[in-house]
């Protein structure tokens, strides 16, 4: 933003102060007719639920050492749409006690997935929701065991967060289910012995 302060006279002059929820800061000291600003982006940690805040200036005009004046002025701010959650990890293990160590892979129609997923929030948001999309199931939580796998192939997990700002990120990742049918009898006969 360009702050504009026009002065009564060329030995004025300026020093800019600013407050956002708790955090203060100067602006600028010694300022004579503009003041070009960019409004820091870890004032959004003020507003861990919300995206916009009204920030406060305040000027303070100086002839010399001695205050001639003071004036306010408040601007609305928003956080940038860039500033969302993030997901760190998804980490898939087979839920079925012994499959693993004796298959060393994803049983189609037997395994289960334990699904663990890391999250965090941005500027101080935190994670409010999880969703988490596994062969058109969904689950919530960071932390869950999927059912049976029913399909056979490469099986996307696919997760949703959305943090306390109401803004979400996503991430994925692949496991490999073999194929398995279980055994049948197709055919049988009877004589006599």
């Amino acid at each position: 933003i360009t702050i504009n302060m026009p002065r009564a006279s060329s030995s004025f002059d300026h020093t800019f102060t600013y407050k956002f929820g708790n955090a203060t800061g100067t602006i600028g000291s010694d300022l004579t007719t503009s003041k070009a600003w960019e409004v820091p982006l870890s004032l959004a940690s003020q507003i861990p639920s919300g995206t916009s805040g009204s920030c406060t200036i305040t000027c303070k005009t100086y002839n010399g050492s001695t205050l001639i004046g003071t004036k306010t002025v408040s601007l609305t701010v928003k956080v940038p749409s860039s500033v969302v959650p993030s997901i760190s990890t998804i980490t898939a293990a087979e839920a079925v006690s012994g499959l693993s160590a004796k298959f060393g892979a994803y049983i189609q129609g037997k395994s289960q997935a334990k699904v663990t997923i890391n999250a965090s929030g941005s500027y101080s948001s935190t994670i409010k929701a999880y969703k988490t999309t596994i062969n058109g199931k969904s689950y919530t939580g960071s932390s869950f065991t999927s059912g049976v796998l029913t399909t056979s192939g490469t099986v996307t997990i696919s997760t949703t967060v959305t943090d306390s700002r109401g803004r979400t990120a996503t991430k994925s990742t692949t496991i490999t289910v073999q194929a398995y049918t279980a055994p049948k009898i197709t055919k049988f006969s009877v004589f006599r012995a």
